[in-house]
């Protein structure tokens, strides 16, 4: 039974790897040709949502500019850490048959990492609204 618990961890784990790879390509494309994705919640109400500003503060940051990519969206800063944190609890599951993952995202069930990050995305999307970005 633990070897099956162990399996579907570490397959799940490889899947993470894959679609970290795959964002990785997307990423690369977005950065070095002109397209860009458009934000659906602005193309409707004309109001920039709290992730407007993402992909060009992930694209300074791939210009060596962190400051400029933290101060064009506020939430750059922990989705990168988080990201960051995921991806390590990924290849302990995969490489190490770590439980990483779970207890990564029982972390994040805390009421207190979800009221932050609610207080980010409200303050990101005050901010994106007084920028008008």
């Amino acid at each position: 039974m633990e070897d099956q618990l162990a399996a579907i961890r570490k397959r799940y784990a490889q899947k993470v790897l894959v679609t970290y790879g795959v964002g990785a390509l997307v990423f690369t494309i977005v950065a070095l040709t002109p397209f860009r994705v458009p934000c659906i919640s602005r193309l409707i109400t004309d109001i920039p949502c709290p992730g407007c500003g993402l992909t060009r503060a992930f694209v300074m940051a791939s210009q060596l500019n962190f400051w400029g990519a933290i101060t064009m969206n506020i939430l750059f800063l922990p989705l990168v850490i988080g990201a960051v944190i995921f991806f390590v609890c990924a290849l302990l599951d995969a490489f190490a048959g770590k439980n990483a993952i779970e207890q990564f995202n029982s972390a994040l069930a805390n009421k207190w990492i979800i009221a932050a990050a609610v207080v980010l995305m409200c303050a990101s999307g005050y901010y994106n609204i007084i920028r008008g970005i």
